[in-house]
């Protein structure tokens, strides 16, 4: 037998299969504290992907991280070169431990439950309210998930953004959370070097886009000494000699309300008709039972 540097490459990416399936094992065997949540899964791949891609990158014309998970993954599409994706999922809006821990802000579990039934909707990356027990169930599971891949040696990245739509485009039903576990391509750090990103850059790309964007989302890691009531932020070389210093204020941008006030509404006009080519993309690879 012989394989040449092509085949091998595509063995590689069609054995990333078979490490979702060994995550699954560790989904399932993950420990957990009391009243363990029942967890959801699905793997996803191919054609199956597209409708993520374009969802996310809808949402990327107004959020940073949709965007980049987006470009991220249309680039591998580009490249024949998609990851396999394991989705983890579960409803852990309800608590069943009885511990009336408190974590939730209310005094008892019943209360809680009772609250989330009447206000259970759409948050920034999840649905809920969700039990803070639960999450942290939910986050072990996560967690051994990511370790079975890390131990393959798989490049992998564990995304809220893919979770969500996911969600949104009924990939797993019945779920208040989501997340998805990426798995390749057969690359190094192609979600912590993201050269879908990177192939961006030049000086013109930094100045215009990137350090603009950093100034305003991370602030803090430009702020020089906070004792001053009004700490400057810092810009270019010798930004303190500068006679004009830039500062950090709090105000009302009508522009960028507007926007998040109406994506909601455009994402729900965009979804119906991707929901549709999931159920069909599905309904290509899932067997249907026998009847008893």
């Amino acid at each position: 037998m012989f394989i040449d540097d092509i085949g091998t490459k595509k063995i590689a990416t069609e054995a990333l299969v078979d490490v979702a399936k060994h995550c699954l094992h560790a989904v399932y065997h993950a420990p957990q504290i009391d009243a363990p949540i029942e967890i959801k899964t699905a793997i996803v791949g191919g054609e199956v992907l597209e409708p993520i891609i374009e969802t996310l990158e809808f949402l990327g014309d107004d959020e940073l991280v949709p965007w980049m998970d987006g470009i991220t993954y249309r680039k591998a599409l580009e490249e024949d070169t998609l990851p396999v994706v394991l989705l983890i999922g579960a409803d852990l809006s309800q608590s069943h431990s009885g511990w009336d821990c408190g974590a939730c802000g209310f005094p008892s579990c019943a209360e809680f439950n009772k609250y989330s039934r009447a206000n259970y909707g759409m948050g920034r990356a999840s649905f809920g309210p969700n039990c803070m027990l639960n999450i942290l169930n939910y986050g072990l599971v996560c967690d051994w998930a990511c370790a079975a891949a890390a131990k393959y040696k798989v490049e992998n990245r564990i995304h809220t953004s893919i979770g969500l739509v996911s969600q949104l485009l009924g990939y797993l039903e019945g779920c208040s959370v989501t997340l998805g576990l990426s798995l390749g391509p057969v690359k190094e750090l192609w979600y912590y070097n993201r050269p879908a990103f990177t192939e961006r850059w030049d000086r013109e790309f930094h100045e215009t886009f990137w350090f603009p964007l950093l100034r305003r989302l991370f602030p803090v890691m430009l702020q020089s000494f906070t004792g001053s009531p009004h700490p400057p932020i810092k810009s270019y070389d010798k930004w303190w000699e500068r006679d004009q210093q830039d500062y950090v204020k709090v105000f009302e941008d009508p522009e960028v309300n507007e926007k998040s006030n109406t994506l909601i509404a455009r994402l729900m006009e965009f979804i119906p008709t991707q929901r549709a080519r999931v159920e069909e993309l599905k309904g290509k690879f899932i067997v249907p039972e026998e009847a008893p």
